[in-house]
């Protein structure tokens, strides 16, 4: 069965940054993901609407932020 990740919230974590928030209850797991807000257009959302980036444990980087288990930085999409 194919996972949906859940959108949870967002935080602007600097100038053009911001981290959005998923859960998935399927695998335990919220994932923070970094983007640039500037390059926020249909692309990567459509992207965020499949867990390909966020099952992908290659991009995963440990987290030290409190409100998700893993990173996934997409600033370079």
């Amino acid at each position: 069965m194919e996972w949906k990740p859940l959108f949870i919230g967002a935080v602007i974590t600097g100038d053009d940054h911001m981290r959005l928030y998923f859960r998935s209850p399927e695998r335990d797991r919220t994932y923070g993901v970094d983007i640039l807000i500037s390059h926020t257009g249909p692309g990567l959302v459509g992207s965020l609407v499949s867990p390909a980036f966020l099952a992908n444990e290659h991009l995963h980087q440990p987290s030290d932020d409190p409100h998700c288990d893993v990173i996934v930085d997409l600033t370079d999409y």
